[in-house]
């Protein structure tokens, strides 16, 4: 089974820029990839304890932020690319809820799907930097309750005509706004997370689960939960999008272009298995790239294991 496939950009760190995104993004069009995807943070705590929820280690330590602090916000990073490409779509990996007003979301979201012809993929999620949270004047407590608010806000600024909402961490008069995304009634909520918290909230608000760093027999038990909760929702399973990011090591050389290559194969046999799992699209996400050219001979790995 073919499944679609997108790709991480660097928008963060020593390889991010303009130079990186406009190559990669041309080069990620060109490749055939469906989709283009950003990270989410705003500032860097100095001093931090948090951990890393998707850390997938045996003994988690706080989360590492010195290579963060160079961090391209990921909506204007996706205006950039959506100037210099045509078809490719645009996505957040993903979108912290709670960190901004949602009127201004909803307002820089209609305006990035509209004049990007329809091609916002809004992955959103409740973060997980408690010191990010606090920085921001933010309850990282409430976060969860406040993200499914938030998410309820931007869907009904998008859809309606008069928008309002009374709820406990957000008040809305009746008001309208324009202009309104390209794709109605907005464009695809994927919300971002593993737990069943994540679950819930996709089932209930979103229009996709976003799994992060799971491998496909991970992702299976998920699945066959997310056709029960739609079913019991009354909700069509065809309607509704499972996809998972995973993490590749970006090609060591360069010039080694193959679809013979380790990274190669080993995507190939983790396509089929995901599709059994239930997994209906890929976001691959390069590590530990040290130039521009390494990204790009991933990417032409990854797109001869999944696209070619």
């Amino acid at each position: 089974m073919v499944l679609p496939v997108g790709v991480a950009l660097p928008n963060y760190g020593p390889l991010a820029g303009a130079e990186a995104l406009s190559r990669l993004a041309r080069h990620a069009e060109a490749l055939g990839f469906d989709s283009l995807w950003v990270a989410d943070h705003l500032v860097m705590p100095c001093d931090a304890t948090s951990r890393y929820p998707f850390d997938r280690r045996a003994e988690p330590t706080p989360a590492r932020l010195d290579g963060l602090v160079d961090f391209y916000e990921p909506l204007v990073t996706l205006a950039y690319v959506a100037g210099i490409t045509r078809r490719i779509r645009l996505g957040v990996s993903v979108y912290v809820m709670p960190y901004r007003n949602p009127v201004v979301t909803a307002k820089l979201v209609a305006t990035l799907d509209a004049l990007s012809g329809g091609r916002v993929i809004f992955g959103a999620g409740v973060g997980w930097l408690r010191e990010e949270f606090l920085a921001l004047g933010a309850d990282p407590g409430r976060r969860g309750r406040v993200t499914d608010e938030y998410l309820e806000v931007c869907r009904r600024l998008w859809r309606d005509d008069v928008a309002s909402f009374d709820g406990a961490h957000y008040h809305l008069p009746p008001v309208r706004t324009g202009p309104k995304p390209a794709q109605r009634p907005w464009p695809p909520i994927w919300i971002g997370g593993n737990s069943e918290a994540a679950l819930t909230r996709a089932v209930g608000l979103g229009d996709g689960l976003h799994l992060i760093d799971l491998s496909p027999a991970e992702a299976a038990p998920i699945g066959a939960a997310l056709a029960d909760r739609l079913r019991d929702a009354g909700r069509p399973r065809a309607s509704f999008t499972l996809s998972l990011r995973v993490s590749v090591a970006a090609n060591a050389d360069a010039r080694a272009q193959s679809a013979a290559s380790p990274t190669a194969e080993a995507l190939r046999r983790d396509r089929e298995v995901c599709a059994r799992a239930g997994v209906d699209y890929l976001v691959v996400g390069p590590r530990q790239a040290t130039s521009i050219e390494q990204l790009e001979a991933t990417f032409t790995d990854v797109a001869a294991a999944l696209i070619g």
